[in-house]
């Protein structure tokens, strides 16, 4: 094992030996929480590498690196231990024929049990959780990772070409992209079943996003009984499907939408337009456009415009609880939108964006991908907002109460009650445990 000490994160390396011979390696790096300054832990994390920026985003605070997840609270993570990220794991492909994980499963297993990792007989490593983002070709046959690699770089050089593409050079290329999205799923599951014996797992607040790759596990987790690879592979595994902009008659909606809203309470004018766009949108729907795929009710969320809003959930209550490409619900957007409505008299009287949605069933307990639910969302705009003013008024920064921003706040409460994210506004600074 080597280590390579540089501040609060140290380089691993392990040897994975069969009879004295070296058939594989790990690498990883340690991360010691306590030794980076307050507020910079996630700063800390990038500038490190693009890998830890992108675990520190998906699993932790910003600020202190305490965990976000309650999933890795309850199976042993504190923030006075460590973390561990496998960078990579290599074995040879002798040892992973037909997706055999036992000389993987047994060499993480070897790893975590060892006395760095565990802080015993006076080493000052102690961690408590682990993290692993899969790689696909890492499980990949020689000749399979050929052709993955030789599709992804057609894809690459194809992004520059666009313009000039004919047809069904496009078309090919698309069929390329399909293929090896499709290869990397099924690789990337593979991979998985030597660290899913070992007790790692997905968090769905983590999974539901594009992060779905990234797999932990806690100190608690990991001491459980080594699964077999039957078990391994009979986990199920999440993949979202990739959320993507509009485009051809969705993103024809969404323009319509936009120019469509406005942001006013006169209803006759408002019921008006609201007839006018059912009509200009239907032709669109006809022609295979989707108001869920356009994300119009987002944009109507984001202009305000609550006739507008009903007309879509009317049309198409699927809607509701659709998500944009920052993995964002309209009730998130419109408690954004009403986070930034505080003036000197506080917060409006009434929220009919937001009463519209909740009347229609919009969940309260839904999160986005950083843990944040609608409450949390509009309290982190709203302290945001706050702080933008006071710094323009030369005041300082201060946690006043606007009035009325009890009533919005006992609206848009998750059933369950805050998340940490939500009771650290995205921050950090309290996480509520």
């Amino acid at each position: 094992m080597i280590e390579v000490n540089n501040g609060a994160f140290t380089s691993i390396s392990v040897d994975i030996l069969v009879r004295n011979e070296k058939v594989g390696s790990i690498s990883g790096v340690l991360v010691n929480r306590q030794i980076i300054p307050d507020g910079m832990f996630l700063s800390a994390m990038d500038g490190h590498s693009h890998e830890m920026q992108m675990v520190a985003s998906a699993v932790f605070e910003p600020s202190m690196g305490r965990t976000k997840l309650i999933s890795l609270r309850d199976g042993g993570d504190v923030y006075d231990k460590d973390i561990l990220y496998i960078e990579s794991i290599h074995v040879h492909d002798q040892y992973k024929v037909n997706g055999n994980s036992d000389l993987g499963a047994y060499a993480i297993r070897k790893l975590l049990r060892c006395d760095m990792i565990k802080g015993k007989r006076g080493i000052w490593w102690g961690v408590s959780v682990c993290i692993y983002i899969l790689d696909p070709p890492e499980a990949m046959a020689k000749e399979v990772k050929k052709e993955y690699e030789a599709n992804s770089e057609k894809i690459g050089w194809s992004m520059y070409r666009e313009e000039e593409e004919s047809l069904e050079t496009k078309l090919e290329r698309d069929a390329i992209k399909e293929r090896r999205q499709k290869m990397s799923k099924y690789y990337a599951r593979i991979d998985a079943n030597q660290f899913l014996r070992n007790g790692f797992y997905q968090d769905p607040a983590v999974a539901k996003d594009v992060d779905s790759f990234i797999i932990i596990v806690a100190e608690k987790q990991w001491k459980s009984p080594l699964r077999s690879h039957s078990q391994a592979t009979k986990v199920k595994f999440f993949t979202p499907e990739e959320v993507k902009s509009p485009v051809g008659k969705d993103a024809e909606i969404l323009t319509l939408t936009k120019r469509m809203c406005r942001e006013d309470m006169e209803d006759v004018a408002g019921q008006k337009r609201a007839s006018l766009y059912r009509i200009d949108v239907s032709c669109l729907l006809s022609g295979g456009g989707s108001l869920a795929r356009s994300h119009a009710l987002h944009a109507a969320c984001a202009i305000n415009d609550v006739f507008i809003a009903k007309c879509i959930l009317e049309m198409d209550a699927s809607t509701l609880e659709s998500r944009d490409i920052l993995n964002v619900t309209p009730l998130m957007m419109a408690a954004s939108v009403m986070a930034g409505k505080a003036n000197n008299q506080g917060f409006p009287r009434h929220h009919p964006i937001i009463d519209t949605l909740l009347e229609a069933g919009a969940s309260t307990d839904a999160m986005d991908s950083d843990g944040l639910t609608a409450y949390g969302t509009f309290k982190s705009y709203h302290k945001r907002s706050q702080r933008n003013i006071q710094a323009m008024m030369g005041e300082a920064v201060s946690e006043r109460r606007v009035p009325g921003i009890d009533t919005l706040e006992r609206k848009l409460m998750p059933s369950g009650g805050p998340t940490a994210a939500d009771q650290s506004c995205g921050e950090g600074v309290d996480q509520g445990y």
